[in-house]
């Protein structure tokens, strides 16, 4: 068992968010083969840039009305206790309806390809 202590906001991701987010990076992976598990916090309509993850990723909405979108499936507002799979090498953003906020648990395998797009 490990129990992991509390752990505060940091700012690893930078530029590839368009407005406020806090992410507290809950555990990194020391391994491609698991996952990095990160606690993302979206403010007021703050949304991530297009991306996509070699080993897929799994967003899980804890609190608040959450968005995902893809270029094929369009976007969907996303409720507390839903649970979104995003297959590996999938173009996607995520992150708050606008003037709303929202928190997502996210599972993300492998080095995330970001691009500098905004989702809207």
């Amino acid at each position: 068992m490990r129990i992991i202590d509390s752990v505060g906001p940091t700012e690893i991701y930078g530029g590839n968010f368009v407005g406020t987010v806090n992410l507290s990076m809950l555990a990194p992976s020391a391994d491609e083969r698991l996952p990095d598990i990160a606690l993302v916090d979206f403010q007021d309509g703050a949304v991530t840039c297009w991306h996509a993850h070699p080993g897929g990723q799994f967003i899980w909405v804890v609190s608040g009305l959450g968005l995902v979108g893809t270029e094929a499936d369009g976007e969907h507002e996303l409720e507390p206790g839903t649970l979104v799979e995003a297959p590996a090498g999938e173009a996607h953003w995520h992150g708050a309806a606008p003037e709303r906020s929202a928190t997502l648990l996210c599972l993300t395998w492998g080095t995330t390809a970001w691009t500098t797009r905004a989702p809207r």
